[in-house]
């Protein structure tokens, strides 16, 4: 299995989207992009003392060959945010999806096109599941066997 995915902070999170739109870039790129963004202007050091950490962490590949330095991701953001989304359900909704969903439901402002992507994802979701269940109930019934 691959290695895991390392603790991204919300800072740390903001310069992995810059990244994952536009790599690789330099600290200053970085800089740049996340002023025009978000419209304060973070310190460049800041900026690049949280570049470092995430170097550090594995989450961003240096090519230190060239000056100035560039960085690119070394996490894809699937990872990432599927970390962000267990960590939130675990921290706010201890665990329980169901409560997650239902609250997005009745609280989220979804078109009709997203209730509709999310309808064929669960239907999806059962149809794999339904395929699955024989698989398992088959595997372990031959687990009980003996030769």
């Amino acid at each position: 299995m691959g290695k895991s995915t390392p603790h991204v902070t919300a800072a740390e999170l903001r310069i992995l989207k810059v990244l994952w739109k536009t790599s690789p870039q330099t600290v200053r790129q970085v800089k740049d992009a996340l002023t025009a963004l978000e419209g304060d202007e973070p310190a460049y050091t800041t900026v690049m003392t949280m570049m470092k950490s995430l170097a550090d962490k594995g989450a961003l590949a240096v090519d230190n060959s060239r000056q100035p330095f560039v960085y690119s991701s070394a996490v894809r953001r699937d990872q990432v945010m599927g970390q962000r989304v267990a960590q939130f359900l675990q921290n706010v909704f201890d665990g329980r999806a169901e409560d997650l969903v239902m609250h997005l439901a009745e609280k989220a402002d979804l078109t009709a096109a997203d209730l509709k992507r999310i309808e064929k994802k669960i239907a999806d979701r059962e149809k794999s599941d339904q395929t699955a269940e024989p698989k398992r109930k088959k595997s372990s019934r031959s687990k009980g066997k003996k030769s």
